[in-house]
């Protein structure tokens, strides 16, 4: 008896486990790991969200973007005056503008080029990117004088295209800067950028920068490296820091991108070159020159591939000056300066963010390290520490310097002093006053918002609208689904969930084939004609249009008939048995199937046979009709009849004998 009851106990118990079990692995939670839930993995985000804008701006200036324009031009040589070689490169500069929707032409007496990019701000500011096209009378240095500060300014041009800004940019090409006013040519005429001020002043263009760049290829290894460019700005004590120095620091801290210190700042009025009006207007202007003083007993070899001229030092000006017009034009709308120091830092390493500071302020930091105690962060200046070394205890952050920043370069260093990779995302924040007036940019420029609104990747969603559904602005297509994100947000579809190969409207067209047909993958009749999606794209009518009053055949069928019946609406006979469509429906076969009951003879010559085209079996005797010797005669009646009538008259004799 006891070991009965042990053994029905170890049988409940087994029983109870086995329930148990598969009530967790079929009924109970699945832990999103059922076929019919979604699971979120993480998508990869555009490696451009770690940037700053500027930071995108210097990426995008392509090597090409310099090296062809500068071949391009340096082949028209004697681009002297009125020249035909001065006409086919500046023909060739607004056609390479126009090619990057920059809208160009030819402007004042002397036919300088200028290139106009819109902002959608509402105010006058603009940036001036300038450089002369023109060369000396008897051709002289052409590709240095001044194909290759024509090749920056369009390089620039190759970046700047790609941005909506809130302010203006002009992109010139100056011709006159190689004549002369006097027989001694001591003094230059430079026309194209005397013109150029005017045709400004004139518009009510607010210059709030300008940047010119001539003779920039030039290197010579025996001259010290740190000059091999030079940023001559006007005498700050005539128009002060923000419209002289400031813009050369800008410039020069961007150039250190490059990871090279090969430009020097220079105050006073330089060569003449085409700077010289815009100080002379009291506009804020730098030029760029080469450094290094070219030997007139040795001149350089004239050519773009020349080992006297260094093509790459003018390609990293071109990545900085584009960096430093998104860095400017940025400024405003009622949103403090913020920068980014977002990296991977190895062990025992460093990574640093220089800022130019505008105004005298106390900078705040906030920002996450992925792993705290082994991290330190310090700010400081020229002059002083604005936070002294200290150590990140915590995975989040913030901080404010007890010390105030004055006007010019600021340094943000983090510092990681333990053995393993750690990642930092730091946030820089301050006030920026670009013009030294005592107001504060957020406060000073305000614009409303750009009609139509930005969209960064093109996809339709705006970028305002991306960030509210989490969608990146870099990518059109965030999960990569083959769906764009404008798509997926307007028909309810997941953006950040690769949902690709579902049936949200069950039609039988799955959610990707949906889109890019362009029906909605929430409603399996998306132009309301009573023909479902997947019917219409099989059969070729327009999912998108009602169409359903049509007859494309002209079988007496519309197109919703055809639908119905299941027919083809592009074929009088879809599955050419000889019956036309509208026969087929009257009768209630397939007219896709040329034997609607498969046994083997077509619905046509059934039809003509009197025979059941619905029926495999005509005469039921079990023997299919295409089998069927004759498939109106029931031969199992026949033998039915043959057995049971001897049978029976038999049985009938026998029982009357038997009575006898």
């Amino acid at each position: 008896m006891n070991r009965r009851k042990v053994a029905a106990a170890l049988v409940v118990v087994a029983v109870l486990v086995a329930g148990g079990w598969t009530y967790v692995s079929v009924l109970g939670p699945s832990n999103g790991t059922d076929k019919g839930e979604k699971t979120h993995t993480p998508v990869a985000r555009h490696p451009y969200n770690l940037l700053n804008w500027y930071d995108i701006a210097w990426e995008f200036v392509g090597y090409e973007d310099f090296l062809t324009p500068l071949d391009r031009i340096a082949k028209f040589r004697n681009r002297y005056g009125t020249s035909d070689g001065y006409y086919a490169a500046a023909d060739y500069l607004v056609d390479l503008l126009e090619s990057m929707g920059i809208v160009a032409s030819f402007s004042g007496l002397h036919d300088s080029v200028i290139g106009y990019q819109p902002g959608y701000g509402n105010d006058s500011r603009a940036i001036v990117f300038g450089a002369h096209l023109d060369t000396d009378e008897d051709g002289g240095l052409q590709v240095q004088q001044n194909a290759g500060g024509c090749a920056v300014v369009a390089a620039i041009a190759a970046s700047l295209s790609h941005f909506r800004l809130p302010i203006n940019i002009y992109y010139c090409f100056y011709q006159g800067n190689t004549q002369f006013l006097d027989s001694q040519k001591n003094v230059r005429a430079l026309w194209g950028s005397r013109e150029t001020v005017q045709f400004l002043k004139e518009q009510g263009v607010h210059v709030i920068a300008s940047f010119n760049f001539d003779e920039v290829l030039y290197r010579d290894p025996l001259q010290p490296e740190s000059e091999r460019l030079v940023a001559q700005y006007y005498y700050e004590g005539v128009v002060g820091w923000h419209k002289s120095r400031y813009l050369a620091e800008l410039l020069m801290n961007f150039m250190r991108k490059s990871g090279l210190n090969i430009m020097t700042a220079e105050e006073g009025l330089g060569e003449q070159t085409d700077q010289r009006p815009f100080w002379d207007a009291g506009l804020p202007a730098v030029n760029i020159a080469s450094g290094h003083h070219i030997d007139p007993e040795f001149p350089p070899q004239d050519s773009t591939s020349s080992p006297d001229y260094n093509r790459t030092q003018a390609w990293y000006l071109a990545r900085a000056a584009a960096a430093t017009a998104v860095y400017l034009g940025m400024k405003g709308n009622g949103v403090q300066s913020m920068e980014k120091l977002y990296r991977t830092i190895e062990p025992y390493s460093t990574a640093r963010l220089t800022t130019i500071v505008t105004a005298r302020q106390h900078l705040m930091l906030n920002g996450t390290v992925s792993s705290a105690g082994d991290v330190s962060i310090r700010v400081y200046n020229s002059t002083a520490d604005l936070l002294p070394e200290q150590d990140i205890t915590s995975k989040n952050f913030s901080l404010t310097c007890p010390e105030p920043a004055l006007i010019g370069p600021a340094t943000v260093i983090v510092r990681n002093r333990g053995n393993k990779t750690v990642t930092v995302r730091v946030s820089l924040y301050y006030y920026s006053d670009t013009d030294g007036n005592g107001v504060y940019d957020c406060a000073q420029y305000s614009w409303p918002p750009p009609d139509p609104p930005l969209d960064w990747d093109g996809d339709g969603l705006p970028d305002a609208n991306e960030t509210a559904a989490g969608t990146d602005i870099f990518l059109p297509d965030t999960d990569g689904d083959g769906m764009n994100d404008y798509a997926e947000v307007r028909y309810g579809l997941d953006p950040l969930y690769d949902d690709g190969d579902l049936d949200l409207d069950s039609d039988g067209l799955t959610n990707l084939r949906e889109v890019l047909i362009g029906t909605s993958p929430r409603d399996n009749d998306t132009d309301n004609d009573g023909c479902s999606d997947n019917w219409e794209v099989v059969f070729r009518t327009d999912p998108l249009v009602n169409d359903s009053a049509l007859d494309p055949d002209h079988d007496n069928l519309t197109n919703l008939e055809e639908y119905r019946y299941g027919a083809d609406p592009f074929s009088q006979d879809g599955d050419f048995d000889g019956l036309p469509d509208p026969v087929e429906a009257q009768i209630g076969t397939d007219p896709l199937e040329a034997d609607t009951d498969g046994d083997g003879i077509s619905d046509l010559l059934e039809v003509q046979e009197h025979l059941n085209p619905l029926s495999p079996d005509n005469d039921m005797d079990l023997v299919i009709d295409g089998e069927d010797a004759n498939p109106r005669v029931n031969i199992l009646f026949i033998l039915f009849l043959l057995t049971i009538v001897p049978v029976t008259v038999g049985s009938l004799v026998l029982w009357r004998r038997l009575r006898l």
